[in-house]
């Protein structure tokens, strides 16, 4: 669990925000240890800040903007975009949950990194798309657009993935 220690009224929302604020990490770095200490790291740019919104969705959009910054920054520095063994399963005890969320994760490695970026946004931390736009500093209706190609395209690279659940031993 990440430990932030509040140091000021204005920050009363990060603590509500880091299980979101992780997420979304994760799903930039495809990571959940690098996540964390993104977070934990952009948790402290925030609370060092000299200027923080008083606004709940202005802080939240902030917030997420820091998040997305280090992580931009963090893929810059490692020159990656998301790692080659995500989603790796223990085959002797699997279900049908397990293999959803592996085919989704593995779907998501498989995206573009704008594309991972707006379902992130949109699906996973539940911007809304004008939330988004103002967030990415690009109009909604490019937003509309870049979440409609977005899923299109986790639709394909789940389709296409070789990651099928296997049958119940009851249905044969």
């Amino acid at each position: 669990m990440l430990t932030v220690i509040m140091a000021r009224d204005s920050h009363h929302g990060l603590i509500a925000l880091l299980p979101r604020l992780v997420a979304f990490a994760r799903t930039l770095l495809g990571d959940a240890d690098s996540a964390r200490d993104l977070v934990q790291e952009a948790a402290t740019r925030a609370l060092a800040a000299r200027q923080v919104p008083d606004d709940p969705p202005a802080y939240r959009a902030w917030m997420f903007r820091i998040v997305r910054n280090a992580a931009l920054d963090e893929l810059r520095r490692t020159r990656r975009s998301f790692p080659e063994d995500a989603g790796a399963v223990d085959l002797w005890h699997f279900d049908n949950a397990k293999i959803a969320k592996i085919t989704v994760e593995q779907g998501l490695a498989a995206l573009s990194p704008t594309h991972r970026e707006i379902i992130a946004l949109i699906d996973i931390a539940g911007f809304s798309y004008c939330e988004a736009a103002e967030l990415l500093d690009v109009p909604a209706g490019t937003v509309m657009s870049r979440v409609a190609r977005a899923r299109n395209a986790l639709l394909g690279a789940i389709e296409a993935s070789s990651v099928r659940p296997l049958r119940s031993s009851q249905s044969g």
